[in-house]
């Protein structure tokens, strides 16, 4: 089977893209140490996962309170009611969540596959080429960035790429699919049961393909646009009558999406996003630029823009995924993510001609796909090397992690410890995670955690010798 894989003409190819996977996200994946974000949410999983909570009432710590809720309703639950199953089955070790993130990139990395099979399966050479288009979405850096991290919108994007595959492939088909639109509508439910309104661009798919490639009537997609949107809606209808299900959505939509879309801003125009778009877009834009400069002085017959349609549709459903942000002032990077596959996927289409070209080119000269085939062997070797040595590193907050786990050797698991407000972070997650050990701050408990240059003194605690480097851990007498 290996020796028919790398006899291939795409070998290479694969092996630079799943090189280029590796040293992007695997290489922060298998080291310690996550964003604050991220932490939050791979906590409340694993307390999900030991009782720590419900399905509908997820907690994170006994500190917690949002609203006078002691529960973590910041976004729906599915995400971590999935992760948790993961715990249950795998364990308690810090690669668990890693395995899932890992698990969701190889999910969304095969949906864009299979989605470029779809567009091009009466073109076998150019369906051959789906490396190219998860090569142009992995090497976008929010893209990579949060695949690093155990961010929502990985699996919230899982799930609309699936929603998109299920509607492209009814729109492409000639008869009557009304299984698959059922399907998006099961796909839609399930990405906004994740994170929330982001996940319903998916919703847009039928137009949008009538819009671009009208292959289908303006009856058939506004039919098809129903048929999909019944599925959450029903569903929904459904959990709103449940009086668990009812109480938890309610507060997500109340306190929490209401309110963050008034409040909480984190730019101060709405059109950042736009610009963060384009900023992140760079790499692929230039290109796709330079190739058709380059083809057109050249003057290559290469049919860049035959496939034009399948590309705008893409590239706007990218757009309907992205542009709704405009309308809250708070934006981040990464709430982008869901949307790079449909600009990888329409960038990588304008291309993809020239890549067949020279990629034709080199093949027919065996001497030159020996030698690429070779030094993509030894990069793909060399980007596993470099992913087994950083086992064991800390990818951030390593000095945090160090004290982190010298206190938890010290302290019994359970345990409480005072903080002051300085010392809110990162640092409680990771305590919450790998101990279940709560920070409460100017609360007394048994045990007080202050910063060496603090100058901390009280005579009712004595300081305990642990070798630490950027806290002291004292304990009551």
């Amino acid at each position: 089977m290996l020796k028919r894989f790398l006899s291939g003409k795409e070998a290479p190819y694969w092996l630079l893209t799943f090189s280029i996977v590796i040293l992007l996200t695997l290489t922060r994946l298998i080291q310690d140490g996550m964003f604050l974000d991220s932490m939050l949410y791979t906590c409340v999983s694993h307390n999900l996962s030991k009782g720590i909570g419900t399905f509908w009432f997820p907690v994170f710590s006994p500190t917690y309170h949002n609203s006078g809720s002691p529960f973590f309703l910041e976004h729906p639950p599915l995400v971590f009611g999935i992760e948790s199953l993961f715990y249950k089955i795998l364990g308690d070790s810090m690669y668990v969540e890693r395995f899932y993130i890992f698990l969701t990139i190889c999910i969304s990395a095969f949906l864009i596959h299979r989605l470029w099979k779809i567009i091009f399966i009466n073109d076998d050479e150019l369906k051959r080429m789906s490396w190219l288009p998860i090569l142009f979405w992995i090497t976008i850096p929010s893209c990579s960035w949060s695949y690093s991290y155990n961010m929502m919108e990985n699996t919230m994007g899982l799930f609309c790429l699936s929603a998109v595959l299920s509607s492209f492939k009814a729109a492409e088909s000639n008869k009557n699919r009304p299984g698959l639109l059922l399907l998006s509508g099961f796909f839609v439910f399930l990405a906004t049961f994740s994170k929330g309104v982001p996940g319903l661009f998916p919703l847009s798919v039928p137009f949008l393909y009538w819009l671009t490639i009208r292959k289908k009537t303006f009856l058939n997609t506004l039919i098809s646009s129903i048929v999909i949107l019944i599925v959450p809606v029903v569903i929904y209808l459904i959990l709103f009558n449940l009086a668990q299900s009812k109480e938890s959505l309610t507060f997500y939509i109340t306190h929490r999406l209401l309110v963050r879309i008034q409040d909480n801003p984190t730019v101060s125009s709405r059109f950042n996003i736009l610009f963060r778009l384009v900023s992140e877009l760079i790499p692929q834009m230039t290109l796709v630029g330079f190739v058709i400069l380059i083809t057109k002085i050249k003057k290559y017959n290469l049919h860049l823009f035959r496939n034009l349609n399948y590309s705008v549709f893409f590239i706007v459903t990218g757009l309907s995924a992205s542009a709704p942000l405009v309308l809250t002032l708070v934006q981040r990077g990464f709430y982008l993510v869901p949307s790079f596959p449909y600009f990888a996927i329409g960038f990588s289409i304008i291309i993809s001609p020239v890549i067949f070209f020279a990629r034709e080119n080199l093949n027919n000269n065996p001497k030159k796909r020996k030698v690429l085939l070779g030094l993509s062997i030894v990069v793909f070797l060399l980007a596993l090397v470099f992913l087994a040595s950083q086992k064991g590193k800390a990818e951030r907050d390593k000095d945090m992690l160090h004290d982190v786990y010298a206190i938890g050797k010290e302290v019994p698991e359970n345990s409480s410890i005072t903080i002051t407000p300085d010392l809110v972070s990162v640092v409680e997650c990771y305590f919450i995670r790998y101990f279940n050990i709560s920070l409460w701050v100017n609360d007394p408990k048994e045990y007080y955690l202050t910063m060496k240059t603090s100058g901390f003194h009280n005579e009712a605690y004595e300081k305990l010798k642990i070798d630490t480097k950027l806290y002291d851990l004292y304990r009551r007498k």
